[in-house]
């Protein structure tokens, strides 16, 4: 019986013997993750009742068209914005993590990227794990205006051209032209006038991070969806496309 209560007092004394350490405070982690999926869900349900709304409109207002690896949708208006995080470009337009080569960034992706070789080099590489896409980032020069992003030239993104699901999604309000294109002998859409929606398919095909931008070229070629954002008119970006190919390693 005393062995007993030996034991029970020695127990009793061991957390004021061992030096735990302090318990974090993870709140404000529980609290960021709570608020992104609060906005993946509000997000979610914007895009979701857009694209209801269409559909309730009639035929014509529900007009879809699509490529392997995207969905152009038209809505009679678009849903509001996300907000926009501060910081550069590739945070602002959440690209994913930014890689020091196109090589690094092709490894993590699993496939080889094209390019216009008319722009010459990106200036900066990022890829999404949660989307799939891999994106060169060109900043503004001479010939290359800058977007609705002062930061930015041109944004070429690209990603597995799948027929089980979409990495890019449009939705094209009234003021939008969708114009079917062919783009080194494969079909595209280029997509001018007001400014349209756009957004990642992210985890489980839901929609992420949706933003307005201005024209767009987009089309599939050798088993990628590959959209072109930038400042150039339809002829210059029709040139540009006409240029994509594999880097020289």
């Amino acid at each position: 019986m005393a062995e007993t209560e030996n034991v029970e007092l020695q127990l009793a004394k061991l957390p004021d013997a061992v030096g735990w350490p302090p318990t974090p405070d993870l709140w404000p982690a529980v609290r960021a993750g709570i608020a992104r999926r609060r906005r993946r869900r509000l997000l979610l349900l914007l895009v979701a009742a857009a694209i209801g709304l269409a559909l309730a409109g009639g035929a014509a207002a529900a007009a879809s068209v699509g490529l392997r690896g995207a969905l152009v949708q038209r809505v009679p208006r678009l849903p509001s914005p996300s907000p926009v995080a501060p910081g550069p470009a590739g945070s602002r337009l959440v690209l994913g993590d930014r890689y020091a080569s196109l090589s690094a960034a092709e490894a993590a992706a699993g496939f080889p990227a094209l390019a216009p070789a008319s722009l010459g080099p990106p200036d900066e590489v990022y890829y999404s794990s949660d989307s799939g896409v891999l994106t060169l980032l060109y900043l503004p020069r001479p010939g290359l205006p800058a977007t609705e992003d002062p930061d930015v030239g041109a944004l070429v993104m690209e990603a597995r051209a799948s027929v089980d699901g979409a990495s890019f999604g449009k939705l094209a309000g009234p003021g939008t032209r969708v114009q079917p294109v062919t783009v080194n002998g494969g079909p595209g859409f280029w997509i001018s006038g007001a400014p349209h929606g756009f957004f990642f398919y992210g985890p489980r095909g839901s929609p992420d991070h949706f933003r307005l931008t201005g024209d767009v070229l987009i089309w599939n070629q050798a088993g990628l969806v590959i959209r072109i954002e930038s400042g150039l008119d339809e002829r210059a970006a029709l040139a540009a496309a006409g240029t994509t190919r594999r880097p020289p390693v």
